[in-house]
């Protein structure tokens, strides 16, 4: 168990934040860890990715060894709510050295591979690291981008908006009964209590931490099955970091990339029970407690499907729902 002493001025000071690149690395950590949890067609594509670009650096260290830990220096602390993926790939290449040094040697010698026979850190690891902690980090980042681009940057805008209505949603939760309360929800083995944030590990894991901090930052990932305790910081650690949690979104469906599963879902089920009668984006947006953007993104999906109409009056655009079947051959994206 994590056990992370916010206090009530640190509770204050919990922020919500996501990047392209987390979801890049929480895909691999899935792959490497609990690869059932996804569904087959983000296997193969990954599986292809890392095979035919040869990145296998990039598997070896994002997927972390027997003991689950994977270095976290490829999870850049984000500045504000929503960090581009150039600015997080820059932040991994120019990682501190002495932040590298550390995290591969916790690896190495404590969280992942162990020190006991048969669990030697992979050759290929080894060899990264004779060549300096510059080079490693250089290395990673360039094959976290081919990476990035190869598997997720077709579907990271519908992805996005998913993350982006989750977090809109705890919003609105936190409006209503506080950010205490909601911490609770997010997450089974995520706990809030008594100044305390406390992520619960697995039954088989041994692992134990407690540590102060002044702030916490949540990350939705449509990867995760349950709350990742990042950035661990033990008093003396180099260039330490802000605590990070990853939770499991809200609409965390882990969808294959294909055409017809976009209509899966649970904010398209819920906007299709709410437009039993028209209404306007603003209305679905209010009454979901989403975004109007993230409203209007799934809107068009439906829309192309045949699945909702679309009528207007004055300047008012309704929508609502249609009892008919879904073109799914030229409907969706």
């Amino acid at each position: 168990m994590i056990r992370i002493n916010l206090g009530a001025h640190g509770l204050g000071r919990v922020r919500f934040a996501m990047s392209p690149l987390d979801a890049a690395k929480d895909l691999l950590f899935a792959l490497a860890r609990s690869p059932r949890v996804l569904r087959a067609g983000w296997r193969k594509q990954a599986v292809e990715a890392l095979s035919e670009r040869q990145l296998g650096l990039l598997a070896v260290v994002a997927g972390g060894g027997p003991g689950g830990y994977a270095p976290d220096f490829l999870r850049p602390e984000p500045a504000g709510f929503q960090a581009d993926l150039d600015t997080a790939l820059h932040q991994v290449a120019t990682t501190p050295s002495e932040r590298i040094r550390y995290e591969l040697t916790a690896a190495i010698g404590g969280h992942s591979w162990g020190q006991t026979v048969g669990q030697r850190p992979p050759q290929l690891l080894l060899t990264a690291m004779d060549r300096g902690e510059e080079y490693v980090a250089q290395r990673i980042a360039v094959e976290l981008e081919q990476f990035w681009c190869a598997v997720l940057a077709p579907h990271w805008p519908s992805m996005r908006a998913r993350l982006e209505g989750d977090v809109a949603a705890w919003a609105s939760v936190i409006a209503r009964h506080g950010i205490a309360d909601t911490v609770n929800r997010l997450a089974p083995n995520l706990e809030w209590h008594d100044g305390t944030l406390k992520v619960h590990s697995l039954a088989t894991s041994s692992h134990r931490l407690s540590l102060d901090a002044d702030a916490a930052i949540l990350v939705p990932s449509v990867f995760a099955g349950r709350a990742i305790f990042c950035a661990a910081e033990p008093p003396g650690a180099p260039a330490p970091r802000t605590p990070l949690i990853v939770y499991p979104a809200a609409q965390n469906d882990c969808l294959p990339p294909s055409r017809g599963d976009e209509l899966i879902g649970t904010t398209r089920i819920k906007l299709l029970a709410e437009l039993a009668q028209p209404r306007t984006t603003g209305e679905l947006a209010q009454r979901l407690y989403l975004s109007p953007a993230t409203i209007s993104y799934h809107l068009q999906i439906l829309h192309r499907a045949g699945l909702v109409q679309r009528t207007r009056r004055s300047r008012t655009v309704l929508y609502q729902r249609l009892a008919t079947k879904p073109r799914l051959a030229d409907g969706l994206e």
